[in-house]
């Protein structure tokens, strides 16, 4: 319609009027333009919202797992606390040294009296997770992680995955120095997570070397595991918060 009438005034040379319809013109191609990039806008909004409370839920369920896996770390100290005080009649020490850092042990409550025959199993479970990921790697595969226009937020997620990942790998490692020593134990008759008498257990940390040295390591392990959890916690903690008040904005 405007345009058969832009047509008629230009046949008619009706300037006024072909200046208003031009304008008018121009003025619907750019509020529809506008239109198109505001809709995208928002849709885009949207997922990144969508995208951001998945992530926010995962770092939820990281945390309760995180929880869980300190509280295995503490019980494998507390069962090589046990079994060395029974054994050698002393403590070992509060805390590790490094070259460069020194880390504490964490409190420990004293190992589960009717639990006694299952101390094995507390020395080498060695608990990792790889959760808390699903989301994020949905943010960097569909590109919206990129999108995301606070970009200081996108650019702590990322920080904090390539950490995640860090923890991950040094977590592996932990567990692959567990399989190296219960291996040595096989020639003790000495499986991962046999049940076995409190007694028998302290009587082979007192008589076998290897075996006093491989718990003694396992305590070791849990102590700097217990500590890059309680890090990775912090950072994760973070992480949630400023999701959530990303999220809490209109």
């Amino acid at each position: 319609m405007i345009l058969r009438r832009l047509i008629e005034h230009l046949k008619q040379q009706h300037w006024t009027a072909v200046g208003i319809d031009l304008l008018i013109v121009i003025l619907g191609v750019f509020i529809g333009t506008q239109v198109s990039n505001w809709n995208t806008a928002r849709l885009e909004r949207d997922l990144a919202r969508g995208d951001l409370s998945q992530v926010a839920a995962d770092l939820r369920e990281q945390l309760a797992f995180q929880k869980t896996m300190e509280s295995s770390a503490r019980l494998r100290i507390s069962a090589v606390d046990y079994i060395h005080r029974e054994a050698f009649g002393k403590a070992l020490p509060a805390e590790i040294v490094l070259a460069t850092e020194t880390w504490k042990a964490p409190p420990a409550e004293p190992f589960p009296a009717d639990r006694l025959d299952h101390l094995l199993g507390a020395v080498n479970l060695v608990r990792v997770s790889v959760r808390s990921r699903n989301a994020y790697e949905s943010m960097i595969s569909s590109g919206r992680l990129a999108q995301l226009q606070n970009r200081a937020l996108a650019d702590r997620i990322l920080r904090y995955y390539g950490d995640y990942d860090d923890f991950i790998a040094t977590s592996l490692m932990f567990r692959s120095f567990r399989n190296e020593g219960v291996r040595d134990q096989y020639p003790l008759g000495v499986s991962v997570f046999e049940a076995r008498p409190a007694a028998e257990v302290v009587a082979l940390a007192r008589e076998n070397q290897g075996f006093a040295a491989y718990i003694r390591s396992q305590r070791e392990w849990a102590i700097l595991h217990h500590n890059l959890l309680q890090d990775i916690g912090g950072k994760t903690t973070a992480l949630l918060g400023a999701i959530e008040q990303e999220l809490a904005q209109p």
